[in-house]
């Protein structure tokens, strides 16, 4: 009995100790990160102490030891990924890891300095743990099996949301600490949003809608969408910007054939975007429409006539998970960047745009694609070297490096539109729209937020929008409302117009409620409403 006690004693000293280890470690990072704040309290101590207490019970060293090296991974992966986007982890998130691995290592490379700190505590963290239980094997108290209640424990957590489909982890709460937020949502992840991916089923699955009525059969028009990446409108100087990032479309705002207003995208992330869009999806979820192909831009196109092409400057491997969303069966030539750089997870610069509109045969009515990528991360490497108007130099002492390349790469975007332009003027005298929208935006200038991929911010679903008409094209002007905002579904129901379809209500830039959908098609991720008051003020909710 006096063994029993001595080495249960033990537990109960290393248990406290490893629980001030991880308490440190995030407490530490709260202190020194903007956004965070101390926020230490008896009932989360008392949590991971008994957390601690059961894992240093178990009757292998070395089992341990791996326990404890994954949960400092997670802790790890948690603070950096705070340091970057300003949120603990998103139940998605941790899938779109291995989906998009090569994106978010492009991103991560670029600002590898915000995982330094990071990594040198849980560095510090792990080195402590294993000599902690490297001399503990002798003196701790081992509880047969304990290993297996364990691992029923974490089978229960998504069991639990199955079971009661509870929507607790669907969101990380920044009051709680790193495990308790990796365990909550990880549960939300298994227990939710796998078991409806693989089922195929929502919940939140839309009505099917038909194909638009057909009420111009075969325009003789061109239609050109330019759907950019991660273009955020407050960053154009078309939108009032302070900085002169796009000449050129400045120099058409006042033509009566240019119209532009402020875009909201579909989603914050390009899995979402794009395919949302080009189905003209109101609503999450989409997926069954899509599936139908009835309001697939492309099969309407092809339909009625036209000529489709889709060439993309980013990587093939890229493309990959919304390639199966784009009805390809009605595109007639599909290429991306890959076929510059030859490498499946290489892109290339958006100069490959330009080149390909000589390969558009103009003869046909067309329904032409391009896909640019330039306000992408990293920035620096999207655009050319004599691009890099902006420097630290000519630019307000406070602009961080990273909005810096931004303005950069958007000035690049406005010289590849003019030649885009040129290009097209050149080739065709067949009257001819220029539709250009985003995927999505990005968060810029806050050192402590950035990137996209999280309904959180209402920055990264502003987009910009424009239509353009040239060699006599019809004047759209009365088609559009003194409304200033456009959705992305309202957009496609622009494209849809002038690909002959029937426009359904007199302005196609409404004034009604818009959705934007997280980082999963279906919604699962989560959904926005985006409705306006008298002022025509942007009110966010979120939809659970």
């Amino acid at each position: 009995m006096k063994n029993f006690i001595s080495k249960f004693s033990y537990n109960i000293i290393l248990a406290v100790i490893i629980t001030l280890l991880f308490i440190c470690v995030e407490q530490t990072y709260r202190v020194y990160n903007d956004i965070l704040s101390f926020n230490l309290n008896i009932k989360s101590v008392i949590e991971q102490f008994i957390i601690n207490l059961l894992l240093v019970s178990i009757v292998k060293t070395r089992a341990i030891f791996i326990v404890y090296f994954i949960l400092s991974l997670f802790v790890w992966f948690q603070i950096a990924h705070f340091a970057y986007f300003g949120t603990w982890i998103f139940p998605l998130e941790y899938y779109l890891f291995f989906t998009k691995f090569k994106e978010t290592y492009d991103t991560f490379r670029t600002v590898t300095e915000i995982a330094i700190l990071p990594t040198i505590m849980i560095a510090v963290l792990i080195i402590c743990i294993y000599f902690l239980l490297k001399f503990s094997d002798e003196k701790r108290l081992k509880i047969p099996f304990l290993s297996i209640i364990l691992i029923a424990f974490i089978i229960f957590l998504p069991a639990r949301v199955y079971i009661k489909n509870t929507k607790q982890g669907n969101r990380p709460n920044v009051e709680y600490y790193a495990l308790k937020n990796t365990f909550t949502t990880l549960g939300y992840l298994f227990g939710n949003i796998i078991p409806k991916k693989i089922s195929g089923h929502s919940g939140l699955e839309q009505p099917i809608t038909d194909t638009p009525d057909l009420v111009l059969k075969n325009p003789d028009i061109n239609v050109i969408m330019i759907m950019g990446e991660s273009l955020h409108r407050d960053y154009m100087s078309l939108f009032g910007y302070n900085v002169n990032t796009t000449p050129f479309l400045n120099s058409l705002k006042n033509n009566e054939n240019f119209i532009y207003k402020k875009g909201i995208s579909s989603g914050v992330v390009t899995d979402v975007g794009i395919p949302s869009f080009f189905n003209i999806i109101k609503k999450p979820d989409g997926v069954p429409q899509i599936i139908s192909t009835n309001t697939c831009l492309f099969k309407m196109a092809k339909n009625n006539g036209f000529e489709t092409y889709f060439y993309s400057a980013q990587a093939q491997g890229q493309l990959a998970q919304l390639k199966s969303y784009l009805c390809t069966k009605w595109i007639d030539k599909y290429e991306d960047g890959t076929t510059i750089t030859k490498d499946i997870d290489t892109p290339t610069k958006d100069q490959f745009l330009v080149d390909k509109i000589d390969s558009v045969d103009f003869e046909k009515p067309t329904f032409l694609t391009l896909h640019y990528r330039s306000a992408h991360t990293p920035f620096k490497e999207t655009y050319p070297k004599e691009f890099e108007v902006f420097t630290k130099e000519n630019s307000n002492k406070d602009t961080l490096q990273n909005t810096i390349e931004y303005q950069n790469a958007v000035y690049y975007i406005d010289y590849i539109l003019s030649e885009i332009v040129k290009k097209v003027q050149m080739k065709t005298k067949r009257p001819t729209f220029f539709v250009l929208t985003s995927d999505h935006a990005t968060n810029l200038g806050d050192k402590d937020r950035n990137g996209h991929g999280r309904l959180d911010y209402d920055s990264v679903y502003q987009v910009p929008f424009f239509v353009y008409g040239i060699n006599n094209a019809k004047n759209l002007k009365d088609n559009f409302s003194d409304f200033p905002y456009i959705s992305h579904y309202q957009i496609g129901k622009v494209v849809s117009y002038l690909l002959g379809y029937k426009q359904e209500t007199p302005h196609f830039n409404k004034k009604e409620d818009y959705f934007v959908c997280d980082s999963d098609i279906s919604g699962l991720s989560g959904i926005l409403k985006v409705s306006f008051d008298e002022e025509n003020n942007q009110i966010p909710t979120l939809i659970e």
